[in-house]
């Protein structure tokens, strides 16, 4: 796995890029980096050492059970969150338009899910790979050579680490230059 921080940085640094590129505003782009937060660190819930596993205790317990990177690195997992997300958004009183007649939790539902693909993604370029199809396919799918494969903890992910947190102060500062007040 690669380190929390870096999975959290390299995630809302692309996300941050994303909200540049689309315009979006405050309120949206909010609930985008938090659900992407959430969801940068969800798939690593099958570990009993990682803060999100401590978080939610006794109810990540069955995730620990078959080990790291099975069932939570997964394309089943991005199945299920994706079609939770779906019917969250689409149900008007679990999506908050019948409260606050907004998308913020649209947008949340959604960056939960983008933010475990885009962890399950960073985690398919290290040294151990991922089992995208587990228990079906058992074998763990490793770039042999790449110069983004990355070992953890290591220099290369250490680099990846640097260049994401310029990425998220660039995208910043853009943000904040091209925010209509």
């Amino acid at each position: 796995m690669a380190l929390r921080r870096t999975h959290v940085a390299l995630s809302e640094a692309i996300t941050l890029g994303y909200i540049n590129i689309e315009h979006q505003s405050l309120l949206i782009s909010g609930a985008e980096i938090i659900g992407i937060w959430i969801g940068a660190q969800l798939p690593d819930i099958d570990q009993k050492q990682t803060r999100i596993n401590k978080k939610i205790g006794m109810a990540a317990k069955p995730m620990t059970w078959w080990g790291h990177r099975t069932w939570s690195h997964t394309i089943w997992i991005l199945l299920l969150l994706f079609f939770v997300s779906y019917y969250l958004s689409n149900n008007a009183y679990l999506n908050g338009q019948f409260l606050f007649n907004n998308p913020f939790l649209l947008f949340l539902y959604y960056g939960i899910s983008f933010g475990t693909l885009l962890h399950i993604v960073e985690d398919s370029f290290s040294v151990e790979g991922v089992r995208w199809f587990y228990p079906f396919d058992k074998s763990i799918n490793v770039r042999k050579k790449s110069p983004f494969r990355y070992k953890v903890g290591g220099k290369k992910e250490n680099l990846i680490l640097f260049i994401s947190i310029l990425m998220i102060i660039f995208n910043l500062l853009i943000y904040v230059i091209n925010f209509d007040y």
